[in-house]
């Protein structure tokens, strides 16, 4: 990503690209927290620069003192609004218009899902996101050619990876005696709870001081662990979880009930996700980077949504190519 990283004053945030052909600019008004550094990039292709305004406490000083000046220096503009700083929004409008200077405008809700392809979180609980009014579960439509995918694949997975089965029961038992698989409650389809399979990564004693999300380089692994990690070999029992018809190949991760309880209270939308079936891979896991926590759950959630809401034959095949370059990669985690 070939640009410089600029802090203006007090608040402002500026990205300039040096590759953009674009003499566009892109002005985010709401609170930036939504954007990741893969998402910069993708931007920083299409506009001159990135300009972030985050919250203040201070709108007047922050308007008058940095962003009028500011607006002076540009052209055409791509104002992405949020309607929690309508006043904000107004401000900058008629700053733009009077200078009869090129506008347009777009709500952080409709600039996610068609530029960044995901959906917008909200920050804050009581904030309401006009586009996530409603999210049916899956109709026949996607369920038939989704099951279709998920028996075909999964067989000829079976069938190429036995061998890795073989050898996984081996190295597992002589660097960690115990059992072979690992079973542990995770959250299903309509908060559901099923049994999901995996061979065992970890110690015996991994979770002797209470559940907590596992971490890359997890020191609680043993050796093969980490390496079955790395290359997702230790999700391959979860084949058996899409003959039960607990899990789908593509969908959501499947979460423990420990972590949900607390996402459902302080990520909005968050049980959305358990509209259809968990998946092994989702679009989530191959678009977002190793992450825990509810700051990383709120970033997952996103792009969960934006599969949910704008499934299709091309996004499920995506997602499982894109699935193929990170384990060929070893990005697991």
């Amino acid at each position: 990503m070939s640009n410089t990283y600029v802090s203006e004053k007090r608040y402002i945030h500026r990205l300039l690209s040096k590759n953009s052909v674009s003499e566009e600019v892109l002005i985010v008004t709401s609170y930036d927290y939504f954007l990741q550094k893969y998402d910069l990039a993708l931007l920083l292709k299409k506009y001159k620069e990135i300009i972030l305004i985050p919250h203040s406490s201070d709108d007047d000083y922050l308007l008058n003192h940095t962003v009028r000046p500011m607006l002076d220096k540009f052209e055409k503009i791509h104002l992405v609004t949020n309607p929690q700083y309508d006043r904000r929004n107004r401000v900058i409008y008629e700053l733009v218009v009077r200078k009869n200077k090129s506008i347009r405008i777009n709500t952080v809700y409709d600039f996610c899902e068609k530029i960044l392809k995901k959906v917008y979180i909200p920050d804050d609980v009581s904030e309401i996101n006009p586009n996530l009014l409603s999210l049916p579960s899956f109709g026949k439509r996607v369920r038939y050619p989704k099951k279709i995918i998920d028996v075909c694949i999964s067989i000829i997975l079976f069938l190429c990876t036995f061998p890795l089965w073989i050898l996984s029961y081996f190295r597992i038992k002589m660097q960690s005696p115990g059992p072979i698989f690992y079973y542990q409650e995770r959250v299903g389809m309509n908060n559901e709870a099923f049994k999901c399979i995996k061979f065992r990564s970890m110690r015996l004693d991994a979770e002797q001081n209470g559940a907590s999300f596992s971490k890359k380089n997890d020191s609680r692994t043993f050796s093969y662990g980490s390496f079955m990690r790395q290359t997702r070999i230790d999700e391959l029992p979860q084949l058996i979880n899409i003959f039960r018809r607990d899990l789908s190949l593509i969908g959501p991760r499947p979460e423990r009930q420990v972590f949900t309880e607390t996402f459902d209270e302080t990520i909005p939308y968050y049980n959305m996700r358990h509209n259809i079936k968990p998946g092994i891979t989702g679009y989530a896991q191959v678009m977002y980077s190793y992450g825990a926590g509810v700051f990383d759950a709120r970033h997952k959630l996103m792009y969960d949504l934006y599969y949910i809401k704008n499934w299709s034959l091309y996004l499920e095949l995506k997602i499982i190519l894109l699935t193929a370059v990170v384990i060929l990669r070893k990005r697991g985690r």
